[in-house]
């Protein structure tokens, strides 16, 4: 039995049914993918972007925690480790602490002994890795993915330890916070680019049997440890980030029972974050406002297109007050578009498009930037004023989105 915190839920065995509905699931992803390259044309500058940081992601050389210099409180260098990015010494104290939180404002000295990093550029590369291996038609790119996907999490001498025991830790702790379980949302993505490289025939069944061993084993700790089942009871977008994560993990390793009681127990996050302006009213009180509710409504979206796939309807599930997903986005979208000053603090700029430059340098809300939320929101809901943001978007950089190429 699950309880309200999920606890300890037993595995779940992939039957024939659960293998032929990842079959058609793969199916449809193939089908989205071969309608968008059909459209190539209207693709081009998208896929400009896409050939320059694939390159980039080609070229790198493999990520693993062993290779980062800070050692864990545990000892063992395949722990992974991360530091709350907003913590900064005491000036008031001759050793620094205890640390002073500023929300918002990320501490570098943290960030360069952080685990946090690499596996970021780790997962945005093995994302761009699969793009490319599709969209330009080239077997060099998915080799790189895996690759990088086999240093990290297969190759015995490199693999991360399955767990975030030591995720954002606070200087001079020997435990890492609950919260710290965000820092593995990046793994979505590497889930997405693992279905992509499948669903072309690119991803060898050895590769995944065992990629599937490290995930259930992290699923398992995410559901039973302490950390996790703390996280699990988050309300803001720790909370759905979390969810979103169980649910992706789920669906790939075929926990279909596992899936559907984490999609519908994501029901509760429509009233308990969203208030009958459309607004992330949790958000709100940030020194980066529009960023977290941006942030946290792509968690919403992330839970709602694995719900989708399950007959479940999150896209049009509303709350006590009539909110839901598409009031969030166009809350958001509205400010861009009619080009009013956002009513709630922001110290950074707002996440409206986010760059490419170097395909190595990605905000820590890549890809989740008001173009992507937009794009998703407009498929599902066909609205005049979306249209409109995009188009205004689209005279700017919004052409050379990558999620042009998932999402077109």
């Amino acid at each position: 039995m699950i309880n309200k915190t999920f606890g300890v839920f037993l595995p779940l065995l992939l039957t024939a049914s659960l293998l032929s509905a990842q079959q058609n699931d793969l199916g449809s992803l193939l089908e989205n993918l071969n309608n968008n390259r059909k459209d190539i044309k209207n693709l081009d500058t998208a896929l400009s972007h896409l050939r320059k940081v694939a390159e980039a992601a080609y070229n790198l050389d493999s990520f693993s925690v062993i290779f980062n210099s800070p050692i864990p409180p545990s000892g063992d260098k395949k722990d992974y480790l991360s530091w709350s990015p907003y913590l900064w010494p005491n000036e008031n104290s001759e050793d620094g602490k205890p640390f002073v939180y500023k929300d918002g404002k990320t501490n570098p000295e943290t960030e360069k002994q952080s685990d946090k990093i690499i596996l970021r550029q780790m997962s945005t590369a093995i994302h761009h890795l699969s793009l490319a291996s599709y969209f330009l038609d080239d077997a060099k790119y998915a080799e790189k993915a895996l690759s990088l996907l086999n240093i990290w999490f297969i190759a015995p001498e490199t693999s991360m330890n399955p767990n975030l025991n030591f995720g954002q830790c606070a200087p001079g702790e020997e435990q890492g916070g609950a919260h710290g379980i965000i820092d593995s949302r990046w793994l979505v993505l590497i889930v997405e680019a693992l279905d992509i490289l499948k669903a072309t025939g690119k991803l060898d069944s050895n590769t995944d049997a065992v990629f599937k061993r490290w995930l259930d084993d992290y699923l398992q700790w995410l559901l039973s440890s302490e950390l996790g089942q703390k996280e699990a009871r988050a309300d803001n977008n720790h909370g759905s980030w979390y969810n979103a994560q169980v649910a992706t993990f789920a669906k790939y390793l075929g926990k279909n029972e596992l899936l559907k009681f984490v999609l519908n127990s994501s029901k509760k996050f429509y009233d308990l974050q969203i208030d009958s302006l459309g607004r992330q009213k949790l958000e709100l009180h940030r020194t980066k406002s529009f960023d977290y509710s941006l942030y946290n409504v792509h968690a919403l979206i992330t839970l709602a297109k694995l719900a989708e796939q399950e007959n479940i309807d999150l896209w049009h599930f509303k709350g006590k007050k009539e909110q839901g997903i598409y009031e969030s986005v166009k809350y958001l979208a509205d400010f861009y578009l009619k080009d009013t000053s956002w009513p709630y603090e922001q110290i950074a700029e707002k996440v409206i498009q986010l760059s490419y430059e170097d395909g190595l340098q990605f905000s820590v809300y890549y890809p989740y930037d008001l173009y992507s939320a937009v794009l998703i929101a407009n498929k599902v809901y066909d609205d005049p004023d979306l249209q409109a943001c995009l188009e205004k978007l689209n005279q700017q950089e919004g052409r050379q989105h990558l999620f042009n190429l998932l999402i077109h």
